[in-house]
């Protein structure tokens, strides 16, 4: 496939070493060029039998593309060249290429300059709106701000990680995570825990973003705990990455635990007073959740997300701790007289309000 570029290459790498009026004339070859090489490469690749051998041709076909794109862009804005037709032309054999043979493109493959701009502009103009909804929904600007931070890392030359073809992919997917979890409307959710799993399952494994998370599960270890509970929750794409080079961040988590020798069953046992002594037995302990997810009293409206808390916050009068597969099972064919205990803790709680405030009544 890379011999089909052969006069393209020629006539670009001499254009440089032209005069001025000659230019125009080049300018107008290349175009052409340009258009009927996609013809020329398919043909090319179709007389290649083995399989492996298709994928490195497309590779150097690509590569070579690629040096050629970057050689008269440059050219093009050093002798300010009003008249880019030629490289449109080149950019266009670039996008009908990789849209053909997508999974055969090297995805490390540097991003070059004028995919660089048009999602430099996408994430720019779409991201601090959705960061700032995220802020109204209590996260932590610590890592918002992190998020920006890993922006503008990301599209400053010379900084690890380079931008890349994947992150055409990724970024734009990130984004839109954002924006879907951003204008979420429902009420009473975690919003701090889902954008962590989001982040996790995102594999936003940008260090500045890792070490704020450590920074708060050292202040907030119940939740991380939460957190750690919830694997069914993480659905990692193999190999999406913010920085592909780098571990994932849920490795990165779960090693940084095993190193400060941190489990789930040992978080909240090293914060005893975070247990909550309450007078109800299993049953009524059960019931109780029930009912105050109904009531819109718990943080989330998922029965599971409070049972997974209330399995390691919540005491029975005897001092037990119930499974969070207990608490979201309830027989209401069996437990009327539970049902009898909690409405008279009802009607006294209501008892005690009308005695404080007879204005009520």
């Amino acid at each position: 496939m890379i011999v089909s570029l052969q006069k393209l290459t020629m006539l670009i790498e001499a254009i440089v070493h032209l005069d001025n009026e000659d230019i125009p004339a080049y300018l107008c070859e290349i175009t052409e060029v340009c258009n009927n090489n996609f013809a020329l490469a398919l043909q090319a690749h179709r007389e290649i039998i083995k399989v492996d051998n298709a994928r490195q041709a497309i590779r150097l076909y690509h590569t070579q593309l690629l040096r050629l794109h970057s050689l008269l862009n440059n050219f093009c804005k050093e002798c300010k060249i009003e008249n880019a037709t030629a490289l449109f032309a080149l950019e266009e054999l670039l996008g009908r290429i990789e849209h053909l043979f997508k999974k055969d493109i090297d995805p490390c493959t540097p991003l070059p300059e004028h995919y660089y701009l048009r999602l430099h502009e996408y994430v720019y103009v779409n991201m601090p709106s959705i960061l700032d909804k995220l802020a109204q929904k209590n996260i932590p600007q610590v890592y918002l701000g992190e998020i920006l931070s890993a922006m503008d890392s990301l599209f400053e030359n010379g900084k690890i990680p380079y931008i890349q073809y994947r992150h055409q992919d990724y970024l734009p997917k990130m984004v839109e995570s954002l924006r879907q979890l951003a204008d979420d409307k429902r009420q009473g959710k975690n919003w701090h825990y889902r954008f962590l799993v989001l982040m996790v399952n995102l594999n936003f494994n940008h260090m500045g973003f890792f070490n704020r998370w450590k920074e708060l599960y050292t202040s907030d270890p119940s939740f991380m705990d939460a957190l750690s509970r919830f694997p069914k929750h993480f659905s990692c794409i193999p190999d999406f990455a913010y920085d592909s080079n780098r571990r994932s961040l849920l490795k990165l988590m779960r090693e940084y635990m095993e190193d400060e020798n941190i489990s789930p069953s040992e978080t909240m046992q090293n914060y005893p007073q975070q247990f909550i002594q309450s007078n109800f037995n299993g049953k009524e302990l059960k019931l109780w959740m029930h009912i105050s997810v109904k009531a819109n009293i718990m943080w989330s409206s998922e029965k599971k997300e409070v049972a997974e808390v209330f399995s390691r916050l919540v005491k029975t009068r005897e001092g037990t701790l119930l499974s969070a597969h207990s608490l979201t099972r309830m027989d209401k064919s069996t437990e009327f007289h539970t049902a009898l205990r909690i409405r008279k803790v009802l009607n006294t709680m209501l008892a005690e309000l009308n005695r404080q405030f007879p204005e009520l009544k």
